[in-house]
C-alpha cells in the first residue's frame, strides 16, 4: 500500500469568472476561479501536479488582461506546508496552457512528465497561419525554451498514454478534451479507499462531472480546444476510476474544495486544503 499526504495550494484567483467558460451551455452566472497546484508527499518523493504560472512578461500580460488577483510565487505558497521548490522531485503537467505549465522555471530539480502528444500539439499550434491563431490562445511562448532546457538537463519525461510515474501514481490520457494531449492523474489512496483523480482542465468544476454529488448528467467544459463528446466520456471515465466517489475527484478550478476539505485561508486571501495525511504526518494547517 502506498501513502501520500495531499495538499491543494492556491497561488492566485480570479473573481467573477463567467460560468459560460466553465460549463457548456451556461448562459448566466459567475464564480471565483482559483488557480492551484497539488502536492503529493510520501514514498520518498515530493511531487507536484501542475506548476501554476510566473510573473514574467507574457504571464503578467495575462494576469492584467483577466484581472487575476493575489499571485504569489511557489517559495511563498509551498512554505505554507513546509516545502521548498527545490525539494520537488517530480512534476506532472496536465496540459500546456500557461496557468498550468509556466511555473516550471521555479523547480530546478524535478523530473517533468507530460504527454508527448501535448508537446507535439504545442509545436503545431505555433506553426499555424495567422487566421488560425486562436489555436495558440493560452500558450506561453517560453514553454518551448523551458521544455528544451529541462530536456537538456535530462529531466523531461515524454509519455505516451497510460504511464506509471511514481509508486501508486499513474497518468491517463484525456486526449482531445480541453487540449489534444491532456492527461489526468490517478493516485492510489493510502487508506485503502477509492483512488484520487486529478482532472486537469478536462473538468474545471464538479458541474462537469455530474455536479457536487456526482449523480447528475455530465456536462462538457465551456472552453475547450477538443471534442465535447470526448469531454463527457473522459468525465465519466474519471468518475468511474474514482469508484464513482465524487469526493475523490479533484477538478482543476473548483472553488468548493475549500469547503469540502479541511482548509485554511491566509491573510492574502489564498487557501490551502489538506486532502489526505499519510500516517504519522502532522497537519500543516493546524487541524
Amino acid at each position: 500500500m502506498v501513502d501520500y499526504s495531499i495538499w491543494a495550494l492556491e497561488c492566485s484567483h480570479l473573481p467573477d469568472y463567467p460560468d459560460s467558460a466553465l460549463i457548456y451551455g451556461a448562459t448566466q452566472g459567475a464564480r471565483m476561479l482559483p488557480f492551484c497546484y497539488w502536492i503529493l508527499q510520501g514514498e520518498g518523493h515530493i511531487a507536484l501536479i501542475d506548476t501554476g504560472f510566473n510573473d514574467d512578461e507574457f504571464c503578467q500580460g495575462m494576469i492584467d488582461a483577466y484581472g487575476i488577483l493575489g499571485f504569489s510565487r511557489p517559495e511563498k505558497i509551498l512554505a505554507r506546508i513546509g516545502v521548498r521548490p527545490e525539494d520537488v522531485d517530480t512534476i506532472i503537467i496536465t496540459h500546456h496552457h500557461w496557468d498550468h505549465i509556466s511555473g516550471l522555471q521555479y523547480f530546478p530539480n524535478a523530473n517533468v512528465y507530460i504527454q508527448r502528444r501535448e508537446v507535439d500539439n504545442w509545436m503545431a499550434k505555433w506553426g499555424t497561419p495567422t487566421r488560425q491563431r486562436w489555436l495558440a490562445h493560452g500558450l506561453d511562448p517560453e514553454t518551448a525554451a523551458d521544455l528544451a532546457r529541462i530536456g537538456g538537463e535530462g529531466r523531461l519525461r515524454l509519455v505516451d498514454g497510460v504511464a506509471d510515474v511514481l509508486p501508486g501514481v499513474q497518468v491517463h490520457p484525456a486526449f482531445d478534451t480541453h487540449t489534444a494531449g491532456s492527461q489526468y492523474i490517478v493516485v492510489q489512496a493510502g487508506d485503502g479507499g477509492d483512488p484520487w483523480v486529478f482532472t486537469g482542465d478536462a473538468a474545471y468544476t464538479y458541474d462537469n462531472i455530474g455536479g457536487p454529488d456526482g449523480d447528475g448528467p455530465m456536462v462538457p467544459i465551456g472552453l475547450g480546444q477538443g471534442n465535447q463528446e470526448c469531454c463527457v466520456r473522459i468525465a465519466d471515465e474519471m468518475l468511474t476510476t474514482a469508484g464513482n466517489n465524487i469526493g475523490r475527484v479533484i477538478p482543476s478550478h473548483e472553488v468548493r474544495i475549500w469547503d469540502r476539505f479541511p482548509s485554511k485561508v491566509y491573510d492574502d486571501g489564498l487557501h490551502v486544503a489538506e486532502l489526505a495525511l499519510a500516517p504519522n504526518t502532522p497537519s500543516r494547517i493546524g487541524r
